[in-house]
């Protein structure tokens, strides 16, 4: 079963990382970092399977080498806490081969890195020898700076924020879903970037082991997080157990039931009527969903910039007028030198010079007010007193957002619980359609079942056992003569 990951972090020197070492080791290859002076060796590191650099349009070629690349990636960056590259690790499907792998790789970076400016460093591994064999992986080592021309330029804001990183998660599901059906066909696996929650899933996720975490587990000895995988593991069993005993008795009931000869047609109406009743019932909730006016929750950053905004702008505002001040009176000073009212009188031109060293005192006295304003208010904001501010008016956001945000993912999820039923039901009306194209005199369906839901899981087993009597040919051109008649209707014919 193929698994969905997608995962990004930023090198920055803050942490003590620099671009050249971490491409050195996802390459396995041996590169001086020359702002460093240091040499980074991983030729022997195993698991490399293949690497390449792949460049945007009008890069130049000189990037294609890995050692001129991240050394010009270093070069361009001046601050000691700076973001120097980002990398973006994913997980590659163990049911496809190498060239698969890789095609469907270099589709992705091509579509969501190379065509947007950056320069991507992929590194294709293994699975760890010792470790889960179907772990296929590759690691991709971005740019954070746009070309201009034959050198590194601006930082792209854009690539670090939230939205591109969802947009390249459902990307990487997309183009994945997409390689697995060309090679493996409709029985191809799928993967999904959505959350289990996202998804409407009764069911608790497991937490990443981490290599640290996978070591301990690979010895035959207990880990903190494997502990919690297995709690997990067990509790989601016990939901799925009374599940299908709750699904087992209603089943039971309903077959025990009274059944009445239906014929194929008359069953496929019904089914069509009772999905055009599920239908309008999602319209109704869309329209209360659209609805609800979802609060604006405050963020604590938008907290502290409403404390510290005014006296921000009062200080650059004071910057400001000091510049300006220093400005006229440099030239007022230039002139007061050659101008012969100022030669003539010299106590106007020391009357002039003091009324210039008082603005300049003034603006300066400004400045440091302004200054000290933003220090206090820094200062109270690190506080006890400041710290609970914050804490205060964010919670009490989220406490008045949280009426709208818990209808809101209500109806999202009956929404969402009500598409799958009506797709259910639509895939029952066909087999209905396609028995009567075959033929199928009757169909026994329950008199009175407990609800829709056991009245479509009856008919569908005894259409499913109505339908295996015929040869596979036999059903495929009954379901083309279906297919063929419901876009005749769609077309309005």
């Amino acid at each position: 079963m193929a698994q969905y990951r997608l995962s990004a972090q930023v090198v920055k020197r803050s942490d003590g990382r620099s671009a050249v070492a971490a491409a050195a080791y996802r390459a396995g290859e041996r590169l001086i970092d020359r702002r460093l002076e240091m040499a980074f060796d991983y030729t022997r590191r195993g698991g490399v399977e293949h690497s390449e650099i792949m460049l945007p349009a009008g890069a130049p070629e000189r990037f294609a080498d890995r050692s001129t690349l991240w050394n010009a990636v270093e070069a361009a960056e001046r601050r000691s806490d700076a973001q120097v590259a980002r990398e973006v690790q994913v997980s590659l499907p163990h049911e496809l081969d190498f060239a698969q792998r890789q095609a469907l790789l270099r589709e992705f970076v091509e579509t969501n890195f190379t065509a947007k400016g950056m320069i991507a460093d992929v590194a294709m591994h293994t699975p760890d020898a010792h470790g889960d064999d179907r772990n296929f992986h590759a690691h991709i080592l971005l740019t954070t700076r746009g070309l201009e021309g034959d050198e590194f330029g601006a930082k792209i804001r854009d690539w670090n924020s939230r939205e591109t990183l969802q947009e390249w998660r459902a990307s990487w599901a997309d183009i994945q879903n997409w390689h697995l059906a060309q090679a493996l066909g409709d029985d191809a696996p799928t993967v999904t970037h959505l959350s289990l929650a996202d998804r409407f899933i009764d069911r608790e996720a497991t937490v990443h082991l981490g290599p640290k975490a996978s070591a301990i587990e690979r010895k035959g000895e207990r880990s903190d997080r494997g502990d919690i995988n297995r709690a997990v593991a067990a509790d989601n069993d016990r939901r799925a157990s009374a599940s299908r005993t709750i699904r087992g008795a209603d089943d039971a009931r309903t077959a025990a039931g009274d059944h009445v000869p239906t014929s194929p047609q008359g069953l496929a109406d019904e089914l069509k009527a009772l999905q055009g009743d599920m239908v309008r019932v999602r319209a109704t909730w869309q329209a209360e969903r659209a609805a609800i006016a979802m609060p604006k929750v405050v963020k604590a950053s938008e907290v502290r910039s409403e404390i510290l905004g005014p006296a921000l702008r009062e200080r650059a505002a004071a910057m400001h007028r000091l510049k300006r001040t220093e400005d006229r009176v440099a030239a007022i000073g230039a002139k007061r030198t050659s101008l012969s009212s100022f030669i003539a009188n010299p106590a106007r031109a020391v009357w002039a010079k003091i009324k210039e060293v008082h603005a300049l005192d003034r603006a300066k006295a400004e400045l440091k007010r302004a200054r000290l304003g933003v220090q206090v208010r820094e200062q109270w904001l690190r506080s006890a007193a400041g710290q609970a501010y914050v804490l205060d008016k964010v919670d009490r956001s989220l406490a008045a957002a949280q009426p709208a945000r818990t209808m809101a993912r209500t109806l999202d999820r009956k929404i969402a619980r009500l598409d799958k039923r009506i797709e259910v039901v639509g895939k029952v009306r066909v087999k209905a359609a396609v028995a009567h194209e075959l033929g199928v005199a009757a169909v026994a369906r329950p008199v009175a079942p407990a609800n829709p839901t056991q009245l479509i899981r009856a008919v569908d087993n005894q259409l499913m056992q109505l339908l295996g009597g015929f040869a596979p040919a036999r059903r495929q051109q009954a379901m083309e003569a279906v297919a063929s008649r419901d876009r005749g209707r769609g077309m309005g014919r």
